[in-house]
């Protein structure tokens, strides 16, 4: 029962799939990450292999952006655009986070959800053309394991905020289940050829924000969306490869 409401923890904070839970203790949900990812894309990806949108690939893909917006509430793709407008602003320190945390957002960060979006569109797309309907559940899944790789190495830049729960659970142990978990699943859905070109992209995502992430000296929740966001794409890209 305590792996169960762990799992419904995760998946109820992550997407609009799980009830929200009550005082969970999230840093316990963390290995159960890529399992919620995996859920999501599943719920994702069914009805492609089923047929919807059969022959139209563009139309499934933007099905796909669409659905996957509307079941993480945007909650990543959030984190992806506060990100890049502190990017793109060459601000470093405090000055980076309080340009994360402005609600409002800039232009790098509309740039951001346009070249997210239209990028789930695009390479969904491409995946669904080649018969890699499975790459769309594939990608929440490394998604989600991309964040835990990203709180482990930045564990000792924790800032106060929502990911501050998280970044305990990101042990060592952890963070192995998770990569190991993800790169089985993959190699079972996708075939060792887009598992590695996924795999290597992911790997790039999370070291550029984990290199960001030290410069300005911390680590927060927007950081952990984009990595989702991030590592769902090359996921996408690696299934085109």
């Amino acid at each position: 029962m305590g792996l169960l409401k762990q799992y419904l923890a995760a998946l109820g904070f992550l997407t609009r799939l799980g009830p929200v839970a009550v005082n969970p203790d999230m840093a316990a949900s963390v290995p159960l990450f890529p399992v919620v990812g995996l859920t999501l894309g599943a719920v994702l990806a069914i009805p492609f292999a089923l047929g919807l949108f059969s022959g139209h690939p563009l139309a499934g893909a933007w099905a796909y952006a669409v659905g996957n917006l509307a079941l993480t509430r945007g909650l990543h793709l959030d984190g992806f655009a506060d990100v890049a407008d502190a990017w793109g602003s060459l601000a470093r320190g405090e000055r980076f986070f309080t340009i994360m945390k402005d609600s409002r957002i800039g232009a790098f960060g509309g740039m951001a959800l346009v070249v997210a979006v239209s990028g789930q569109i695009c390479l969904g797309a491409e995946t669904l053309s080649q018969g890699l309907v499975w790459a769309l559940a594939v990608a929440p899944m490394v998604g989600r394991a991309g964040a835990v790789v990203l709180m482990r190495v930045c564990r000792d830049l924790v800032r106060p905020g929502l990911g501050a729960l998280f970044l305990p659970g990101a042990t060592c142990g952890n963070t192995a289940f998770v990569v190991l978990f993800s790169l089985a699943l993959s190699g079972g859905l996708l075939g060792l050829r887009a598992t590695l070109w996924g795999c290597l992209l992911a790997g790039v995502v999370v070291w550029t924000l984990a290199r960001m992430a030290r410069k300005n000296g911390g680590v927060n929740g927007d950081f952990l969306g984009a990595a989702i966001v991030g590592c769902e794409l090359a996921v996408l890209a690696g299934g085109v490869l």
